[in-house]
This record gives C-alpha cells, sequence and structure tokens, in this order.
C-alpha cells in the first residue's frame, strides 16, 4: 500500500521519496522526502518546493528553495540553523526537534511568516529577544523531555523573554520557564489552548492562578514547581478553564484542589510526584470524561481504594509508590478500563483485589514490582491465577 501511495504521489507531482537509489536530476513535485544519507547534489524545479522533509541525516539543503513553507528537519545531524533557512521569507513550518542546535540566531525574525516552531530534545537553552517579532508565531515547542519516568524532573522548560507576551497569535507554548515576572505577563496571551510552564515557587500561586482564570480557551494545562521540596499550590483557582481536557501537574501538593471535581471536559490526567496524604481517588472519580490516569508517587498512603466512578476510564498508571501494600477495585468500578500498568511498587505483593471485575481490561503490565508479586502469577497459585486468567496479555518486567 505504501508503495502504491508513493507512485501515484510521484505521478501526478504530488510528492516525491527521494531514498538515494537513484540520482534525482529534477523534482516536479511540490513536496519533497529525504531518506538518505548521502550528500543532495544540485536539482532543477527546486523552485516548486514548498514542503522539504528529512527522514534520516543531512548533510545540505538544496539552493533555490526560497517558496519554501515546510521545512522538517528534526533528528538531522546539524550542530547549527543553516544559513539559507533565515531567508525563507514564505516558511510557515520549521522542525528541529533532536538536532545538535546549540542556538537560534537573531535572524530567525525575518521568518516574518513562520506559524509553527519546534526545537524540543535540543540543546537550545534560551530563546533569542527576536522571537518577539514574529507577529504569526502560533505553535512554539521548546521543552526537553527526561526519559527516567522516575526522577521529578520529568521535562526542561526553556528560558524565553518577556517579549513572548507581545506574540498575540500564540496558541500553543511548551514548556517555559517562569523566571521573573513572567508569569505575570502571560495574563495577557488570553488565546492559548495550550500552556506549559516549570519553575513555579509556591509563592506565585496568586499571578499563576490570576493568568490561568483569564485564559478561557485552555485545553492543556502543565505546571511543574523548581525541585521535587517545593509545593504547588494552585487553591486560588476558583473557576478552571472550562474546557480543559488535559491536565499535568508535578509538584508536591498539600491537598487535592477544591476545583479538580469540576473539570468536567477532562480527559487526561497526570499527576505527578504530588505526594498526597489523603485520597485524590474520591475527587476525581466522577470526572464524566476521563479516560487516561497516570499516577506517579502521587499518593504517601499504604493503601488505594477504588470504590465508585470512573466511567469512561481506559487507561491507569500506578507508578513508583514506595510504600502502597494494596489495591482494592470495587465491582462497577473503571467497567471500561483496558489497559493497567503498575510499575515501582516493591510491598506491593499481590495482584489488586478485585481485578477480576474488570471485564474489559485487555493487557496487565507489571514493571519492577516485588518478587513475591511475580511468582504469585508465574506459580499460577489458584487465587491470582483465577484473578487474571481473564486477561489476554500480561507483561512482566
Amino acid at each position: 500500500m505504501r508503495d502504491l501511495a508513493v507512485l501515484i504521489s510521484r505521478r501526478e507531482n504530488f510528492g516525491v521519496v527521494h531514498n538515494g537509489v537513484e540520482e534525482m536530476a529534477e523534482c516536479k513535485a511540490r513536496r519533497i522526502s529525504i531518506h538518505t544519507n548521502k550528500e543532495l547534489r544540485s536539482f532543477s524545479g527546486v523552485s516548486k518546493l514548498r514542503s522539504f522533509l528529512v527522514f534520516n541525516k543531512l548533510k545540505t539543503l538544496p539552493s533555490g528553495i526560497k517558496m519554501l513553507r515546510v521545512l522538517d528537519l528534526a533528528n538531522a545531524e546539524i550542530v547549527e540553523l543553516p544559513n539559507e533557512v533565515v531567508n525563507l521569507f514564505n516558511l510557515r513550518y520549521l522542525n528541529l526537534k533532536g538536532t545538535s542546535v546549540k542556538e537560534l540566531p537573531k535572524s530567525i525574525s525575518r521568518l516574518l511568516n513562520l506559524q509553527s516552531l519546534d526545537i524540543s530534545d535540543t540543546k537550545i537553552e534560551a530563546l533569542p529577544r527576536e522571537i518577539g517579532k514574529l507577529k504569526n508565531l502560533q505553535y512554539l515547542i521548546v521543552h526537553s523531555h527526561n526519559r527516567n519516568s522516575n526522577d521529578f524532573r520529568i521535562v526542561k522548560g526553556m528560558r524565553v523573554p518577556s517579549k513572548i507576551c507581545r506574540l498575540t497569535n500564540l496558541q500553543s507554548v511548551s514548556v517555559i520557564e517562569a523566571r521573573n515576572d513572567l508569569i505575570r505577563q502571560i495574563r495577557s496571551i488570553t488565546q492559548l489552548t495550550s500552556l506549559g510552564i516549570s519553575n513555579v515557587k509556591a509563592a506565585d500561586e496568586m499571578d499563576l492562578c490570576d493568568s490561568i482564570q483569564g485564559m478561557t480557551r485552555l485545553r492543556r494545562l502543565l505546571i511543574m514547581v523548581t525541585n521535587e521540596e517545593e509545593t504547588l499550590r494552585m487553591d486560588a483557582l476558583s473557576s478552571p478553564p472550562c474546557n480543559l481536557q488535559s491536565l499535568v501537574l508535578v509538584g508536591k501538593l498539600e491537598k487535592v484542589p477544591q476545583w479538580f471535581s469540576s473539570l468536567e471536559k477532562l480527559t487526561f490526567l497526570y499527576l505527578h510526584w504530588s505526594r498526597l496524604e489523603e485520597d485524590v481517588l474520591s475527587q476525581i472519580a466522577a470526572l464524566p470524561n476521563l479516560a487516561r490516569l497516570s499516577l506517579n508517587n502521587a499518593y504517601s498512603g499504604k493503601q488505594m481504594v477504588f470504590r465508585t466512578g470512573f466511567p469512561k476510564l481506559t487507561s491507569l498508571t500506578i507508578r513508583n509508590f514506595p510504600e502502597l501494600n494494596e489495591i482494592i477495585i470495587r465491582k462497577s468500578v473503571m467497567p471500561k478500563v483496558q489497559s493497567l500498568y503498575i510499575a515501582d511498587c516493591m510491598e506491593l505483593e499481590t495482584v489488586p483485589t478485585g481485578i477480576e471485575y474488570l471485564e474489559n481490561l485487555q493487557e496487565l503490565i507489571l514493571e519492577s514490582v516485588s518478587t513475591q508479586l511475580k511468582n504469585r502469577i508465574n506459580l499460577g497459585e489458584r487465587m491470582d491465577f483465577e484473578k487474571v486468567q481473564h486477561i489476554p496479555k500480561i507483561y512482566m518486567r
């Protein structure tokens, strides 16, 4: 099917895939996808190119691509932005994700038509002040991921200039560091639909909540504090954005925010390093659209009880609970759950009580759990074997 699609795409001059098998003297299509490590030789027709995508290593860009609108250099082996890029006046989309680029030049301000910039997982630590001149910028992705889920810092934000608040078309930004007066200033970007902000302190509560309160279009929100000992305070948020669909909170919570129960459109909730002493489940069980729930070191208790609710939950992750020794699932709770992932819960010696009630469960993943728990399943002890025999896939790592 792919070969057929590539053939038709080439024939209709929609797009060309260049894998280096044969030399390309001319490109009549407006889109080209590079799948080779070989150095590109000049070819005719580049003035027609609108999209240039790289899915392998890149050494050079073809010359004469002035009308380019899309440039995707994700994971290309480059350490600096090619000089010719800042002259692409018509460029709308620039992706440098996963490259070794260390900084953006001040001349990035020439890309006045740029709408989307992705520099995530690069070596760039700060954006230049000139980024504030990109008035058409809508999507700004600047964070770096931490692949170790057991670390507190799951992402690293980037330093940005205060002029970023002048970008009136900005809709999505993730993840920026809260420095100086930035939290207070971002309240002016009321059109945001997605926001990720790190380096937040407990003292920022009022400014943070005031800013979020005015972002009525917000659908995705990530808040991360400075370190694992810092408290994340958001109680001053009287009413969260009504369209919020995804919420990620990274940091210690003294109590469950009262506004959790009003997140009626929320589909994804991730609590990381919350270390709550009170039961969070009872306050989110009634959320009507919650489909994915991920809890990582979110609760300090020894017992976790799913008493009621979670009508649309399909995926549940319980990770890094050092004291948890029992999980109880009551009948008729989580009727649609399909995936259950339990990891780094060394005190848990038995499968969750009531797991047999999860009739739609398709997979159970156990990772870095106690030897006793693994043995109870491996040895087929009657009690635990009967509980999990209805699950099609069981993985133990």
